[in-house]
């Protein structure tokens, strides 16, 4: 019976590289099997009109589409690509010249490692971060940060994904100043722009809260019982100790070059937060900061300009693994907006929400635009392809623009740390060491959750003709 036990193979969950390579598969059998279509567009080339949906010349996904999307996933994810490795240079001279491990040690001396400091300090700023649109792009900056920290609380990558992406992605479901889904959703509908805002910052208190609530509540369970950790706490560094004493030790050994460069850190995205509300900065602008940040923390650090370039190498080829993720979860949507059926999966998901009652019409709304993350990762390329066909929609079935434009929001921000196409997400995941397929089991529930905290409100919201 042992032996027999023993021949058996035991099921090994695949790799992240392994299940986007198999979504790449099923999308190209799609191509063969949905009919391609199109709406028209508006003058500004983004914007749908709805009802003009119409069948297109298929453009099926073979072979040859299937190898070629690897090169075109990573062409169209460049932007991300790059500043991933960018970031990951930056961060190692930062690393390198003690400033990150005599900070963190510094922290957790400070608060004595109490989580129940620490993670919601980080979570409150990345949800504030997250309300004025600069969350994610900011995640993916700090992620190598947050490892430092998890790993030196005995925590896990999940931990560090969570702490960041959750609170940072969760503060634009509902943000009544939030640019690029609250704002541009609102101007599509015609609602008049910063609307309710009262009513939304009630709401996204609720979903900051739980996001922040439920990464805590795992975090103190793993620290408490590490063998309940999806993926394994983290290693310590080579030769390093956890104890309070050897906290203590290092944390002694924080200069004056240590916080020069920690000041640069925070001038740095403070400079970019602020840049992104006030100008609308996005990849170029957080790029030239990163190396701000590279050559200022080295300078500053006193290294000379061969260590310089070689932490910085060393840096960027740790992010490989992670260019070759978020390259391969772009090839998703190439191979679908190549073939024609993105617009084929928006027209076929809206068609049922007319046959439903009002309220569970704004529900079916969050529904779709939730499962919109698959195709369109974009924010605002979301709502330039969903709000067109919603707002007109929402009139025809009875469902109030605003309440339609929170389904929107919803389905958009908390879709977003579910789907394997969001770039900067499955960035984070890499930099973190979290695997897809744990982050599924992590994030799964905290999903059915908000599913349920946002359709109550939607309800509630239509109920009362929330306008």
């Amino acid at each position: 019976m042992n032996k027999q036990a023993q021949g058996k193979k035991r099921f090994k969950m695949p790799d992240t590289i392994v299940i986007l390579v198999a979504m790449l598969v099923i999308v190209c059998l799609l191509t063969f099997i949905l009919p391609a279509g199109s709406f028209d567009f508006a003058e500004d080339g983004r914007t749908v009109i709805p009802g003009t949906y119409h069948y297109v010349e298929k453009n099926p996904a073979g072979i040859v589409e299937f190898l070629e999307a690897f090169y075109k996933g990573m062409s169209q994810g460049s932007s991300v690509i790059f500043i991933t490795l960018i970031i990951g240079g930056a961060f190692r001279v930062l690393e390198d010249t003690g400033t990150i491990r005599s900070a963190v040690a510094h922290l957790i001396s400070k608060t004595r490692g109490n989580i129940y400091i620490i993670l919601p300090a980080i979570g409150i700023l990345m949800s504030a971060l997250g309300s004025v649109g600069a969350g994610n792009n900011i995640a993916l900056a700090f992620a190598p940060i947050m490892v430092m920290i998890c790993r030196k609380l005995r925590l896990d990558p999940i931990v560090a994904v969570a702490a960041l992406y959750l609170p940072s992605s969760t503060g634009t479901v509902s943000s009544p100043i939030e640019p690029f889904n609250t704002m541009i959703g609102q101007e599509i509908a015609g609602v008049p722009v910063m609307s309710g805002a009262g009513v939304r910052l009630v709401m996204w208190i609720a979903f900051v809260a739980v996001a922040i609530g439920y990464s805590l509540r795992y975090a103190a369970r793993i620290r408490k019982d590490p063998s309940r950790s999806l993926t394994g706490i983290y290693a310590l560094d080579d030769g390093s100790d956890d104890s309070d004493s050897a906290l203590a030790n290092v944390a002694e050994k924080f200069n004056t070059r240590h916080l020069l460069c920690l000041l640069l850190l925070v001038i740095v995205f403070a400079v970019y937060a602020f840049g992104t509300i006030q100008y609308g900065w996005g990849m170029a602008e957080l790029a030239t900061a990163m190396m701000v940040l590279a050559f200022g923390s080295g300078i500053i650090g006193g290294m000379d300009m061969n260590s310089m370039s070689k932490s910085y190498c060393e840096g960027v080829k740790t992010m490989a693994t992670s260019a070759v993720i978020i390259g391969l979860a772009n090839s998703l949507s190439v191979v679908m907006t190549d073939a024609n059926i993105i617009h084929t999966v928006v027209n076929a998901l809206s068609i049922p929400l007319a046959m439903l009652p009002p309220a569970l019409s704004a529900v079916g709304m969050f529904i779709v635009n939730l499962l919109m993350n698959i195709v369109i990762s974009s924010s605002s390329g979301q709502a330039y392809v969903i709000m067109p066909i919603m707002a007109p929609l929402a009139d025809v079935v009875g469902v109030t623009r605003q309440v339609a434009v929170s389904a929107y929001c919803f389905g958009e921000g908390l879709g977003n740390p579910l789907f394997p196409t969001a770039g900067l997400f499955m960035g984070v995941c890499a930099i973190s060491g979290a695997p897809y397929q744990k982050w599924m089991k992590f994030i799964i529930p905290l999903t059915i959750i908000n599913i349920i905290i946002g359709s109550a409100f939607l309800i509630i919201l239509q109920s009362i003709g929330w306008q």
